[in-house]
């Protein structure tokens, strides 16, 4: 980092140039320019505290090889009324190869310039120079900010670095003043070029597996270059090719996984294969060692085929007739492939039902539930469950295709009792109670006894009269009850209207809503209260 304090008349005498510029044909532009910079005074001033940086960006240029293309820019920072500049830059021209200078658009964005670069590769034993100069044309104000003043090509000679050392730096202002700034130098450092890919990895999805599966082989391969690189990664038992992935435009010290799959339908059964993966050679790549990764093992079985059901479960052991019967029967794929087939459901030796399993997986199990309709079936019998898995091709085992649960008494719809046990109006903690005022909740305790043997879905309906006759409120509920004696409490608002004096409580315990074809299981029960004014 350098501070300049220095600035050449060009700038102290502007005015001057300006004026004859304005009168001066074009070609005698650059000579009057010429022999104003190299022959005025330098006028030295007081170092100040610096305002702009003049620096090359960027800072520092990684490249790898020769013969390879690298653009820098000469910039400016926190310019403050920019009108002119001039900068030498040297280099090693043993690293770099000057191309090109051109202007950058700082002060072109603010009008008319002048511009003028030379470039001298063999400026002297050890370094080649740019001298570039620029200047605004015309009664412009200066740029301000941060911008390109020029932009520099070179090409790669050699590898090593260059510094890129810019020397007799000058800014200057509308009038003729020098700038004070600070100047930051840049490098290139060119690298030689390393082709270098490798497989760091190999892992298979398992260490055996039945002949005709695809098993899935990880790779993980490595850039471990400086350039990019793109390549095949072929994947192999023993020395026969499986299959070959292209990976794509991979950066420098980078690492990729890929997934292959290793078709084993013509592998041989009983024999165990090398599994191993190996990256192709890149252009320029001497380390190929690090090419081919050896896994380990893959072993080929001959595989069975196995299906089986292992329960049968009713959802109860008796039932009334006209039931539905849940019938869960898991079934289980004891062999290596997968498999699809059909499952029925029997009671005795009549289906129930069939459905199919669709490609079940080696190992797993799977639950199916049949709906057996009771009705019309023949009641007071019991009925031997059991469920029957189709045997599939191959299939080494057809015992384990059949399992019986036991056994389901099934019984006439007559001897299925639901009967409401008793009525007690109460208040809502179950207390007995028999007056109700007006405009508060009544609540009534009912007992419902079930001799089914499993859940019967009810519909409980609570009515009440006032003492002129007339519906003021019904409660229901609906849903399942079960065996036993069941105890509801359901609650429901006298209005204040309601007529006083003795009313009248009737419950009825139903299979649905008459509308919906329900009937009553029961005689209805009823019980009476009074209603008092509020």
């Amino acid at each position: 980092m350098k501070v300049q304090s220095k600035c050449p008349s060009f700038f102290h005498k502007r005015s001057a140039v300006k004026t004859l510029l304005n009168n001066t044909p074009k070609k005698a532009i650059w000579m009057l320019l010429l022999s104003t910079l190299f022959f005025s005074f330098f006028f030295p001033i007081s170092v100040v505290a610096s305002s702009a940086t003049l620096s090359v960006e960027p800072e520092t240029s990684k490249i790898w090889g020769v013969n390879e293309i690298l653009i820098v820019n000469v910039t400016v920072a926190d310019a403050a009324g920019l009108y002119g500049w001039e900068v030498k830059l040297y280099y090693d021209p043993s690293i770099l190869n000057g191309i090109s200078v051109i202007e950058g658009p700082f002060l072109e964005a603010m009008g008319t310039t002048f511009f003028n670069a030379t470039l001298n590769n063999d400026y002297n034993a050890t370094h080649g120079q740019i001298t570039a100069y620029n200047s605004l044309l015309g009664n412009v104000s200066g740029a301000s900010g941060t911008g390109v003043l020029a932009v520099i090509t070179f090409e790669t000679k050699g590898l090593g670095n260059s510094w890129l050392d810019l020397d007799g730096t000058v800014l200057g202002d509308i009038n003729g003043y020098p700038m004070p700034h600070t100047v930051v130098d840049g490098v290139v450092q060119v690298f030689k070029v390393i082709h270098d890919v490798a497989v760091r990895n190999v892992v298979t999805s398992v260490a055996e597996v039945v002949k005709g599966k695809v098993v899935n082989v990880l790779v993980e391969v490595t850039n471990e270059g400086n350039r990019t690189e793109t390549f095949n990664v072929t994947l192999y038992y023993n020395e026969t090719a499986l299959a070959t992935q292209t990976i794509t435009s991979l950066p420098p010290r980078t690492n990729t996984n890929l997934t292959l799959a290793c078709d084993t339908s013509d592998l041989t059964v009983n024999t165990t294969y090398v599994i191993k993966a190996e990256a192709s050679v890149v252009p320029g790549e001497t380390d190929i060692d690090d090419n081919v990764f050896v896994d380990g093992i893959l072993r080929i079985i001959q595989g069975v085929h196995d299906v089986a059901v292992v329960d049968v479960t009713p959802s109860a052991t008796e039932f009334y007739e006209g039931r539905t019967v849940d019938v869960d029967v898991v079934v289980e794929n004891k062999g290596n492939y997968t498999e699809t087939f059909n499952v029925a459901a029997y009671y005795n030796e009549t289906v129930i039902a069939t459905q199919t399993v669709v490609n079940l997986e080696a190992g797993i199990r799977s639950t199916l539930t049949f709906l057996w309709d009771t009705t019309n079936v023949l009641v007071n019998n019991t009925y031997t469950i059991k469920a029957v898995a189709e045997s599939v091709p191959g299939d080494i085992n057809l015992e384990n295709n059949e399992f019986v649960d036991g056994f389901v008494t099934l019984y006439p719809i007559a001897l299925l009792s639901i009967e409401i046990v008793e009525v007690v109006p109460c208040d809502q903690s179950g207390r007995p109670k028999t007056r109700f005022t007006a405009g508060t909740m009544a609540h009534f305790q009912v007992r419902v006894n079930s001799t089914s043997t499993i859940a019967e879905t009810v519909l409980l309906a609570v009515n009440l009269y006032d003492a002129s006759g007339v519906a003021i409120g019904v409660v229901s509920f609906q849903g399942p009850i079960g065996p036993g004696i069941t105890t509801f409490r359901l609650g429901l608002p006298i209005p204040i209207t309601a007529h006083v004096g003795e009313a009248n409580v009737y419950v009825n315990v139903l299979s649905d809503w008459p509308h919906l074809g329900g009937g009553p299981y029961s005689p209805e029960k009823t019980a009476t209260v009074i209603i008092e004014g509020s």
